[in-house]
């Protein structure tokens, strides 16, 4: 049988494609998982899905500016322009203690009007102006994200 996922406010759960009856028919009772709301960013914003590398050689680098990173976050997160971000590692730590990691870099959700925005936030983080991220390969995405967890 077929179906489509539609958005509930905080469930997710299967709808049939076909008739409302069939779907009443189910042997199996559905699944409901919680999950948040699903907001729009404000008219004339977007969500933006960025991963910004690091430049080789850098984690010491990294390091040493990384609570001045943190720092420059607060207004962002704050004001709720950061949806979300954090590390970029090239496999799975086997520590939380960062000087042990393999960083690739970063990623952030940005809500903002223009890509160029979107730049403009990255070129003035304190990880870019001490040559940390390699800005020249980041990623920007325009993202339409259908569901959020928790």
């Amino acid at each position: 049988m077929a179906y489509r996922f539609t958005a509930v406010p905080r469930t997710f759960q299967p709808v049939p494609l076909s008739s409302a009856s069939r779907f009443a028919r189910l042997r199996h009772p559905i699944v409901k998982i919680p999950m948040a709301s699903i907001t729009a960013p404000p008219p004339g914003k977007h969500e933006w899905l960025v991963v910004v590398p690091d430049k080789p050689g850098t984690t010491q680098k990294r390091l040493e500016v990384r609570a001045q990173h943190f720092e420059g976050l607060k207004p962002f997160v704050e004001s709720q322009q950061f949806k979300l971000g954090g590390a970029v590692l090239k496999d799975k730590p086997e520590s939380d203690d960062p000087s042990t990691w393999d960083w690739y870099g970063s990623s952030i959700v940005v809500v903002a009007e223009s890509k160029e925005e979107v730049k403009k936030i990255i070129e003035n983080d304190i990880y870019t102006r001490t040559g940390v991220w390699d800005t020249e390969n980041a990623l920007i995405l325009a993202g339409k994200f259908a569901f959020r967890f928790p």
